[in-house]
């Protein structure tokens, strides 16, 4: 099932050693500080948790009629779609075409992928919030497994894959970092609170206003 939140990434795609650690470090012989350089895919990590993977193992199974019916009628919208992309490809192709019915086909097809996009969106809410809830369940616990993995593995530096040309010597720990996921949060909840939204998975489901 398609993934419809990212769980949030380490800034710049650079981790650093917590200040206070870093604090520890400086007073520390030169020979303890962590100085290697590591990758590490946090989604990845994250997705291949065995939280997740047992949390999404059972949204299919309980939203399994609302999955079919989404994927059912994004199938029937990517064939209605298909033939209307092709129509005014070939216009574009054609340069006896005249400009205002070009730019009323597009106008068609852009309004009507819109409303697509919006319905199909519409029909994946029921089983898209329990997945968002338990990957921000999960997400909470990345940066404290993320630096376990570091301590353990002797790391200084962490990079994003994406953040990454070409770095020698540097280690892939995502692993590790799932290794660390799956101790911090053994399982998740597929049942998000009535009133909650995304960014709340930690905050009291009723706090009082000021605190």
């Amino acid at each position: 099932m398609k993934s419809f939140l990212k769980t949030a990434a380490l800034a710049a795609g650079i981790a650093l050693v917590p200040a206070a650690a870093n604090a520890q470090a400086a007073a520390a012989p030169a020979a303890a500080i962590n100085t290697g350089v590591a990758v590490a895919n946090l989604e990845a990590a994250l997705v291949n948790s065995a939280a997740y993977k047992a949390a999404i193992a059972q949204i299919q199974t309980t939203y399994k009629a609302q999955i079919t019916a989404f994927q059912t009628r994004q199938t029937a919208l990517q064939n209605e779609m298909t033939p209307l992309r092709t129509e005014i490809e070939n216009l574009q192709k054609n340069p006896a075409t005249p400009k205002a019915t070009l730019d009323a086909k597009v106008n068609a097809f852009q309004s009507r992928a819109q409303n697509a996009q919006a319905e199909l969106q519409r029909l994946t809410l029921p089983f898209a919030r329990p997945e968002a809830y338990v990957k921000e369940q999960i997400g909470n616990k990345i940066e404290q497994a993320l630096k376990a993995a570091m301590s353990a593995k002797k790391v200084g530096v962490v990079l994003a894959p994406e953040a990454v040309v070409a770095v020698q010597g540097a280690s892939d720990i995502t692993l590790d970092v799932v290794t660390q996921l799956n101790a911090l949060v053994p399982s998740a909840s597929v049942t998000p609170p009535a009133n909650w939204q995304p960014g709340q998975a930690d905050q009291p489901a009723a706090a009082p206003a000021g605190r």
